[in-house]
């Protein structure tokens, strides 16, 4: 993962960011250390049009059903000056209890958006358990793709189009895991196990069923 404030690499271990001192403290000191309950789209700065959110739902509800541990939210809000919008999505991703439909759903598995509709800034932040799911160039895509709305005031289209392109991130890690079994040969030696082929045509040494070109 990287630290919020200076996006320096750090640890999961690490309580503190070696490079700038950053730690949950900080934001304890401003933001508490209780847990909040939070919806999944948490519209603030009120950018967000009853249609936009009822558009925005459904998209977050199929991302669910594909992945059931998996939950994507939305904070839009103006932040203060003392604090950035990875900051802050660091903080829900640690503090949040969001409302999503299946309790199981651990914030580790989640995916933050954090909008400054203010100072036009944004972010997602990772949960541990999918963080290593999304490389650097599709984040970055991600947010040039979210800028892209954002610039026309389309807060809905953004918030749609981050949900479908984290789900097919999601989906190409999932096909480059599936197991490939290699075909392996069938051993002589299968007595020594206790089994017995079940005719000679089954052995290795076979004949093979087509001759090769």
């Amino acid at each position: 993962m990287k630290c919020p404030r200076c996006l320096a690499s750090v640890l999961p271990e690490q309580t503190t960011c070696s490079t700038c001192g950053f730690s949950a403290k900080i934001l304890h000191n401003y933001l508490g250390n209780q847990w909040v309950r939070l919806e999944r789209i948490t519209d603030v700065a009120h950018c967000l049009r009853l249609e936009d959110t009822r558009r925005a739902e459904i998209v977050l509800d199929d991302f669910e059903r594909s992945f059931p541990q998996a939950f994507f939210a939305v904070y839009l809000g103006a932040l203060p000056s003392n604090m950035n919008v990875a900051e802050l999505g660091f903080w829900l991703l640690n503090q949040g209890a969001f409302n999503t439909h299946s309790v199981s759903r651990r914030n580790d598995f989640g995916i933050i958006l954090v909008i400054d509709p203010v100072a036009k800034t944004a972010c997602f932040t990772l949960g541990y358990a999918v963080e290593h799911c999304f490389r650097q160039r599709t984040l970055s895509r991600m947010l040039q793709n979210l800028g892209s709305h954002l610039r026309k005031g389309a807060y809905g289209a953004a918030i749609e189009a981050s949900c479908l392109s984290a789900g097919a991130a999601l989906k190409k890690y999932a096909r480059s895991m599936q197991w490939q079994p290699e075909s392996a040969p069938v051993s002589d030696s299968m007595s020594g196990i206790g089994l017995q082929p079940l005719r000679s045509g089954h052995r290795a040494s076979s004949r093979p069923l087509s001759t090769p070109p």
